[in-house]
């Protein structure tokens, strides 16, 4: 099965910064386009209208491996450069293989 990696943007107790529209026609084709001969294999955004999150993006790849080579690479460090372009919250990383599935 394959594995996720979550990129979570807490919610602030203030004021919300975030680019939701630099996030998706900027950012998230950067991170497609930088990964995805590293084994990135889609992507997911979905805004929070409540709880702890403002943000997550779901990237699944083929293994965790992928994901930590893939960091290890050099367009790691130009995505992780990019993120004070549009928000100002420090993103969680939550990753893990899937263990279970379903899909109608």
């Amino acid at each position: 099965m394959p594995s996720f990696v979550t990129v979570a943007y807490p919610r602030p107790s203030g004021e919300v910064k975030f680019d939701l529209k630099y996030y998706l026609e900027s950012h998230m084709p950067l991170v497609q386009k930088t990964w995805a001969e590293h084994g990135l294999k889609s992507w997911t955004v979905t805004e929070h209208a409540e709880g702890p999150y403002v943000i997550t993006a779901a990237l699944k790849w083929d293994n965790l491996g992928a994901f930590d080579a893939a960091v290890a690479a050099l367009g790691g460090a130009e995505i992780f450069a990019d993120v004070p372009k549009f928000t100002d919250i420090k993103p969680i990383l939550l990753k893990g293989d899937v263990k279970g599935h379903w899909s109608a």
